[in-house]
Formats: structure tokens, C-alpha cells, sequence
């Protein structure tokens, strides 16, 4: 199905050289899209936003068929992608209100007097009810020992969101700890 975008366009040779491209690229676009999202809403809206781009630049690309023009449309939507995600991730960051310098280096920190009352299991067991962003953070990060900088590789988010995810995670952890809540 061709993006709504489409009735932008003015020009019949422009709408049939979209129309080829949409035809050629749409499922690497999404593809792209929802592996740096993981999420297909998002993913929509990215490749949405990103034919914006390529419409715009229909005059850069001379033969649809070649490498660089997939290159060029998988580098737009990646770059697409990659800036919804810094979007939301300062949107994120404002709306909890997170200073960097709150945000441990690595590890949970959880302090010793609540791990010898609670017990390994407990905190396993809450940490299995942690929101799936802070739940692989967590992981890679005490199981496997990873650091931020190969989480955020792993991942693909920034070693900052490595580090504000652990740090959401540490603070959840430590107030279920010590509010009996083990449940979301």
C-alpha cells in the first residue's frame, strides 16, 4: 500500500518514480525501521516520515535499480529511526526529570542491608517483573556482565540510556524492596 504521501506528489514522472521506489524498497524500509524501533507502529511512522525525505529528493536518485539507491533510502530510514528514537528519548528523560550525574556508572547498587533481608530470589523475582527495556539492561548488564558501552551495542540506544535504564531499574527494585510490593 502507498503512503498517503503520495497524492504530494504533483508530477507524473515524480509519482511513477516513487511509485517504482515504494514498489522496490517498502519491505527493507520497514524492516530497517522496525529493527532499530521494535516497534510497529513506530516503524510506520518512520518509513512515513523518511518518504517525506526521499519525495523531496526524487531528483538525487537516477537509476532505482542500483546499490546506492538502496543504500540511500536505507540511510534515510535508519537516520529517520534513529532520531524518533533520541526524540523519545529526551522526552523521556524530561518527563522523569533523570540528572546524569544520578545515573551510576554501572551495576544496581542495591544496598546491602535490603539484598540480606530479601534474598537473591526476591530480587530475581522482581526483576523478572520489570518492564522489558529495564529487564534486558539488567540482565546484560549482572548476568553478563556487559558494559554500557556493549549494552548500548546490543541494544541499539546510547550508553546514557544504558545507564538511565539502570538507574529506573535500581530505583524500582530498591522500592519494591522496601514497599513489599514484588508485582508491577
Amino acid at each position: 500500500m502507498i503512503p498517503i504521501i503520495f497524492t504530494l506528489i504533483t508530477d507524473e514522472k515524480d509519482q511513477s518514480k516513487f511509485e517504482q521506489i515504494w514498489n522496490r524498497y517498502n519491505k527493507d524500509m520497514l524492516k530497517v525501521a522496525h529493527k532499530i524501533l521494535k516497534d510497529h507502529h513506530a516503524g510506520y511512522d518512520a518509513v512515513q516520515e523518511s518518504c517525506l525525505k526521499i519525495i523531496r529528493n526524487l531528483d538525487k536518485i537516477e537509476s532505482i535499480s542500483s546499490n546506492e539507491t538502496k543504500a540511500y533510502i536505507v540511510y534515510i530510514v535508519k537516520n529517520t529511526s534513529l532520531d524518533m528514537l533520541r526524540r523519545a528519548k529526551a522526552k523521556m528523560e524530561k518527563e522523569n526529570n533523570i540528572a546524569p550525574e544520578n545515573i551510576p556508572s554501572n551495576g544496581l547498587n542495591i544496598p546491602d542491608n535490603l539484598i540480606a533481608k530479601e534474598g537473591y530470589e526476591t530480587i530475581m523475582a522482581i526483576i523478572k517483573t520489570l518492564p522489558e527495556q529495564l529487564k534486558e539492561v539488567v540482565y546484560y548488564s549482572l548476568v553478563h556482565g556487559h558494559s554500557h558501552k556493549e549494552i548500548a551495542d546490543l541494544l541499539n540506544i546510547t550508553e546514557e540510556a544504558s545507564r538511565a535504564r539502570l538507574f529506573r531499574a535500581r530505583k524500582e527494585i530498591i522500592k519494591r524492596l522496601e514497599g513489599g510490593s514484588h508485582d508491577k
